[in-house]
């Protein structure tokens, strides 16, 4: 039984970003994933790790069914932060536990690619365009 909680993640401490797209991720001494607003808008929007992530898994949101019945339909977002994440368990079995008392948590970036990102900071935010 899946008992995975997705909660609409705004920690980046500005208004609710609505949907996004999926550009690409580029790495460097960290990781940047390149987003598009949905919509008019169409802002540029990039999300900094300064460090690699502990974890990350990118999949088509079609092999992710079970998972997206559990994002609210209400919510018009596409960030989201996992509770009972399923993926931070798996991280937790397969490192026997090492990582257990570090601040990690799961953040879900759910487009038609659908990002899952484990790791101990919050990524910064960067907006251009309009």
């Amino acid at each position: 039984m899946n008992t995975q909680i997705f909660r609409p993640w705004s920690a980046l401490g500005l208004p609710a970003l609505g949907r996004v797209t999926f550009e690409r991720i580029t790495y460097d001494s960290g990781m940047r994933v390149h987003l598009k607003e949905s919509g008019s808008a169409g802002r540029r929007l990039y999300l900094d790790f300064i460090q690699l992530p502990t974890a990350i898994r990118i999949a088509n949101e079609s092999m992710r069914l079970v998972s997206l019945q559990l994002i609210p339909k209400e919510i018009e977002t596409s960030f989201f932060l996992v509770e009972n994440s399923d993926f931070l368990a798996w991280l937790h079995n397969d490192s026997l536990g090492i990582y257990k008392d570090d601040p990690i948590f799961h953040l879900a970036i759910v487009t038609d690619e659908w990002i899952d990102i484990i790791c101990n900071e919050k990524p910064v935010l960067v907006i251009e365009g309009r």
